[in-house]
Order: structure tokens, then sequence, then C-alpha cells
């Protein structure tokens, strides 16, 4: 386990969130082209990410697998849902708009930008092919539950927003993995790497909507340090304590664990700006615990060692 390539995993984000905050400091980034950037993501590369990752061999093995990882993400994601629900009260939230993006900042982590790199750098290789399969409920559940969060207080949930192109992309890929239908590498290749564009741009609009706010609120915010320490702590340690003896696989107990300590997910602040949600808390939030991340993942890596 090489704790160098974990912090550097979390610091690459951080870095290109930074490039995105400088570049909009000095213009290189407008205010056009930075609203445009969320829209190109959810619709374009967030897609293109979905079915690229999912062209996975299919076989009967992988399918059961397929349900155990599943089943393991009852309960972690039970969880992050059980402290959505409790986290306004304990922030003493009333306003209806911030209350959807704290609970939004509770039930998704930055799991396939951020988590799949920390994933492989601590358990290797094959731990993506399991990472994968634990997040696809996040594709589906991001573009609908997360959508009626952030439209919570701003108009009534539509059954349009089910109809993402995340989710569209996440249904077309799980049929073509079932089906064996292999697309063929020369449409890959490129699908791939459109797909491959979401982090850098998801982390850039991060940094260009936090070159907009008093950078002091970040810090200032006494409510973000809550979240931070149940998004990045205290979920992944109880979610590790409540699976510790029923998951005797290793790295099948690692990967949700590893995944819930995981920040902020960077559509939380790419969602808010599309659903005229307060974007300056969504992204404080996720900047700041993306942050702190480079501290707290390898103290649950450490805590996770101790255990297991």
């Amino acid at each position: 386990m090489n704790f160098y390539n974990v912090f550097l995993s979390i610091f690459t984000l951080f870095a290109i969130g930074i490039t995105g905050y400088v570049t909009r400091k000095i213009n290189l980034i407008g205010k056009e082209m930075a609203d445009n950037i969320p829209k190109f993501i959810t619709h374009v590369t967030m897609p293109a990410l979905i079915i690229s990752s999912m062209q996975l061999p299919f076989s009967w093995d992988r399918l059961g697998d397929v349900g155990g990882i599943l089943l393991i993400a009852i309960p972690a994601y039970g969880l992050q849902f059980l402290v959505a629900g409790i986290i306004p009260w304990i922030l003493g939230v009333r306003k209806s708009w911030d209350k959807g993006v704290y609970q939004f900042m509770m039930i998704f982590s930055n799991a396939a930008f951020m988590g799949f790199p920390v994933l492989m750098s601590i358990f290797g290789q094959e731990s993506i092919f399991y990472a994968a399969l634990f997040n696809l409920p996040f594709n589906a559940l991001v573009f609908t539950v997360g959508v009626y969060l952030m439209e919570k207080g701003k108009s009534k949930f539509k059954l349009k927003s089910l109809l993402s192109p995340a989710l569209v992309g996440t249904v077309i890929g799980f049929m073509l993995f079932i089906f064996s239908v292999e697309i063929p590498e020369i449409a890959l290749k490129p699908l791939s790497l459109v797909g491959d564009l979401t982090t850098p741009l998801s982390m850039i609009f991060i940094g260009s909507s936090l070159a907009t706010v008093n950078f002091k609120n970040i810090f200032s915010n006494r409510n973000l340090y809550i979240v931070s320490l149940f998004r990045l702590v205290i979920m992944p340690v109880v979610l590790l304590f409540a699976l510790k003896n029923h998951v005797s696989n290793e790295l099948l107990l690692g990967i949700p664990v590893i995944i819930t300590a995981m920040p902020v997910a960077a559509l939380c602040a790419i969602l808010a700006k599309t659903y005229e949600n307060n974007v300056d808390l969504a992204s404080e939030g996720t900047f700041m615990t993306t942050f702190f991340s480079l501290f707290t993942i390898p103290l649950v890596v450490w805590i996770f060692t101790l255990v297991v």
C-alpha cells in the first residue's frame, strides 16, 4: 500500500481545481465559458465516460459478482441516505435549497473521478472492475435523487429528470454489457477520450466557480467542517465496522469503505449550476472536502489496515 500514491491522486485533482481558479481570476475563462462547462459535462463527457467504462466482457461469474457488490452497496448507500436525512437538523439549516445541497454532499462522493485512482493505488488494477459495479447505483441515483435535491425549493420534481443523458448512458452501457456487444475500437477510443475529459473539466469548473466568491467563506463556514467530518471520516469508519464481520474478502470490503471516504462529488457544483441552486455552497463544500481528504483518506486507510 503506497501512501504517496494515495496523496498524489488527491493532490492532482486539487491542483486542477487551482488551475480553474487561477484561469478564471485572470479572465482566461470568462463567465459564458464557465456557464457552459457543466452543460458540456452532463450532456457529452459524462455519458461517454459511463458507456466506455461499462465495456466489460460478460460472464456468469461476473454477473454474479454484480449481485454481490450491489448487495454490499445497499448498507453503504443506506448509511449515506440516513445521514443525509438528519444532516439539515444537525446543521440547523432551514433554507430548502441549501438543505438539498447539504444532503447531496452526504449521499454522493467523488467515486469514479477520485475514488478509482485511489483504489488502484491501494489495491491494484483488479479493484477497478468491482468498483465500477459498486458505482452503478451512483449513475442512476445522482441524476434522479440528486437532481430532485438540487431542484428542491425551486421547482417540482419532473419526470423528464429521469431521462438525463447520464442515466440514458447507464442503461445503454449496461445493456451492451448484458448482451456482450463490444463497441468497435475505432469508436470506443474516441468515446473513452471524451469521457476522460469529465474529471479535469469538473475540477476546472469547481475552481473557476470559487474565483467568483469570497475565499474566506470556504473555511469560515462552520457547517462545512461538520459536513467534512461526516463525509470523510464518520461514515466510512461506521461502514467499515458495520461490514467487517459480514464481508471476509478484503477487496470487497475495502471498495465501499474507500469510496465512502471520498470527498463530495464534483457533480454537486455542476448540478447546482445546472438547476440554479446555491453553486457557491456546492463549490465550497466540494473544494473543502477535497482539501481535507488529503489528510483523511490516509487516516481511513490506516484504520482499515488495523481492523482487517
